[in-house]
C-alpha cells in the first residue's frame, strides 16, 4: 500500500476537519500544514511532528510518525514512503483506529527515551547535591518514570489490565539506586506498571517475568500469596526487545531463586 500522492495538495474541507479532530484529540494542536498530500501537526508537550492522510473520504488513512523510536515501536501497517523526513508511515482502516494509532504515537513520544530524561534533567536543573537537595531530585525522577510508565502501558497494570490509577505502581526491573546513569533511571523499559501486589511482589523479587513475558513465582512465595497473586488468570505481559536487560538483571539480581 502505498502513502498519499504527491499531487493531492488540498485535501477537502470536511477531511481535512476530520484529520484535525484525530490529532487534536491526542494532543497534536500544532497545524494543520499540508504539503504532498500530507497534513503535518506537532504538539506542545511531545516531540517530533506527525502528518495525516487519506486515500479519500473513506478511507484507508495514513499517519506518518517523524520519531524513529516511536515508529519501531508503533504496531501497525507499514506503508511506503512516509512524508518527507519522517521515519515510517503506517495504513488505518477506519478513522477510529487512526484516532488509536495517533493516540499510541503521542503515549510512546512522552514515553519512549530520552523524553523522560529530558523532562527530568529540565526540573533538576540547579539543585545540587546535599542530602535534601538528592532526595528532591529523586522524587522528581519518580513521577517522571511513572507519568512515563502510565503513557507507556496505557494507564494499565502491565500484567492485570487493572486501571485504577490509585492502584497502579511504577516498578524498576533494575532499582533507582543500581542504575549506573539517569539514563538508565528514567528509561521507560527498565521499568513495569503493576497493581500494588504485583507492584510488592516484583520490587521483593517474588515474582520476575521471563523473556517471553510469562510471570515467573519464587520458590519461597507463600501459597496464599501465588492465591492472591492469581497466576493461573493471567497471560504474558507484552514485552519489546529493549526490557529484555533490564529483566535479565532483575532476573539474576533481584528474583528469589529459592
Amino acid at each position: 500500500m502505498t502513502a498519499p500522492d504527491e499531487r493531492m495538495q488540498d485535501l477537502p474541507f470536511a477531511l481535512l476537519s476530520e484529520l484535525r479532530d484525530a490529532a487534536a484529540e491526542h494532543g497534536y494542536r500544532i497545524g494543520p500544514e499540508q504539503a504532498a498530500g500530507w497534513v503535518f501537526f506537532r504538539s506542545a508537550t511531545a516531540p517530533a511532528e506527525i502528518a495525516l492522510g487519506a486515500a479519500d473520504g473513506q478511507g484507508p488513512y495514513f499517519l506518518s510518525v517523524m520519531h524513529g523510536g516511536v515508529a519501531k515501536a508503533l504496531e501497525a501497517t507499514a506503508i511506503t514512503p512516509p512524508a518527507r523526513g519522517h521515519a515510517r508511515a503506517f495504513s488505518f482502516e477506519t478513522l477510529d483506529d487512526l484516532r488509536e494509532g495517533v493516540s499510541a504515537v503521542y503515549r510512546l513520544s512522552v514515553s519512549l527515551p530520552n523524553f523522560p530524561l529530558e523532562q527530568y534533567e529540565a526540573a533538576t536543573r540547579g539543585l545540587g547535591e546535599t542530602e535534601g537537595e538528592r532526595t528532591q531530585k529523586f522524587r522528581i525522577g519518580q513521577g517522571i518514570f511513572r507519568d512515563a510508565l502510565m503513557e507507556f502501558w496505557n494507564g494499565a497494570c502491565a500484567v492485570t489490565g487493572i486501571s485504577d490509577s490509585e492502584l497502579l505502581r511504577a516498578s524498576h526491573a533494575k532499582p533507582w539506586a543500581l542504575c549506573a546513569t539517569n539514563a538508565e533511571r528514567l528509561d521507560v523499559f527498565n521499568g513495569l506498571l503493576l497493581s500494588a501486589l504485583w507492584d510488592a511482589a516484583f520490587d521483593s523479587g517474588f515474582v520476575t517475568f521471563g523473556a517471553d513475558g510469562r510471570a515467573i513465582l519464587s520458590p519461597s512465595l507463600s501459597q496464599k500469596a501465588r492465591r492472591e497473586l492469581a497466576i493461573d488468570t493471567v497471560g504474558r505481559i507484552r514485552l519489546r526487545d529493549e526490557h529484555q536487560p533490564y529483566l535479565e538483571f532483575h532476573r539474576a539480581q533481584i528474583w528469589r531463586a529459592n
